[in-house]
Order: structure tokens, then sequence, then C-alpha cells
């Protein structure tokens, strides 16, 4: 494991994807619905008002979508699940794994790191693999609460409520993630130093 540029690549391939689904597919349907955000990028999530709120605007654009004989925003996102956000959360996971282990690396070799730094690895992988969960969950719920089988069944205040919890985990567990993988790095740079 002497090379790391698969690695530094599978991040760039990750970026690029993340770029794309928020500069392009997510403001796409957000303007279908009049601008409002989707749940994927609330860090707080939606309470039921807002989740309420946002399950009419996909309502409307869903009866107007069906009467212009286009795609609705539910359908879109619902796609967008199936496709970009199906691969990113693996990618997400799989760079902050790789951006862990790639600390304790100095001159293409492995360097053992402390036991701090090793805990501090470990719980890398951990919150990795909580945010891949927390990710699949919160568009699983999302699906339901405002895909186009949704718009026929109506609101259901109970899986708003746990969209929110999955959508808090979700941005939790990568700023948990993110802070430890600068520490190990800040650790990395601070021997390299010495």
């Amino acid at each position: 494991m002497k090379r790391l540029w698969p690695g530094w690549l599978l991040c760039l391939a990750t970026v690029g994807l993340v770029a794309h689904m928020v500069l392009v597919s997510v403001p796409e349907i957000s303007a279908l619905l009049g601008g409002l955000a989707l749940p994927d990028t609330v860090p707080l999530g939606y309470d039921v008002t807002g989740a309420q709120a946002l399950h009419a605007a996909f309502a409307a654009d869903f009866a107007e979508a069906a009467a212009a004989g286009r795609q609705s925003a539910s359908a879109a996102y619902v796609a967008l699940h199936a496709g970009q956000d199906l691969a990113a959360p693996p990618l997400i996971a799989a760079s902050l794994a790789f951006l862990a282990f790639a600390s304790a690396f100095s001159g293409g070799t492995w360097v053992h790191p402390s036991r701090p730094g090793g805990i501090a690895i470990g719980l890398v992988l951990a919150l990795a693999f909580s945010y891949l969960a927390s990710d699949f969950l919160e568009n699983a719920i999302a699906d339901a609460l405002f895909g186009p089988a949704a718009m026929q069944a109506g609101f259901n205040p109970s899986l708003a409520a746990v969209l929110k919890v999955m959508t808090i985990g979700k941005f939790a567990t990568l700023i948990l993630a993110g802070v430890l993988i600068a520490g190990l790095w800040g650790a990395r740079w601070k021997r390299a130093r010495a």
C-alpha cells in the first residue's frame, strides 16, 4: 500500500460527484419546488411543519407535472436517490476511510500511528459506516415521504420526524469524521516538522 494515488483519485471522483449533485441536480429539483431546499441539504433537517410545507410543494408540482406531461420534482428526487445519490454515500464513506489511513503514511511508507492516532482512525471508520447507514436510511425515508407514491398517500408526520433524525445523524457523523481527520493530518504535519 505504498502508493496512495488511487485513494486521491477516489477523493477527487467523490468531490466531482457531490459537486455535480449540489450545483446541478439538486438546484434543478429545488427550482421546481419554488426554491425550497431538499431534506438532503438541510443540516438540522426539517421539522414536521417544514416537511409538511415541502410535501405540499412536491404535491403541487406533481399535479402540475401531470397536467403538463413532464417529469415531476417527486419523480426526479427519487431518480436522484436511485442514481447519483446511490453512488455518493459509499464514495464519501470510502474517501473518509482513505483520508484517515493516508494520514499514517509518510514518504510512501506506513508509520505506525500512536495509540490516540490508531483510535482516531478506528473512530473515523466507525463514523464512515454510520454516515453510510444514515444517508441510505435518510434517502429511503425521503423517498417514502416525498416520492410519487406519497403524493397520493398523503403526508406522514411520523416519517418526517424520523427523517429529521437521520439527516442530523448524517451531518453529525460527517462533521465528527472531518474533525478527527483534520486532527490526524495535523498530527502528521507536526510529526513531519519534528
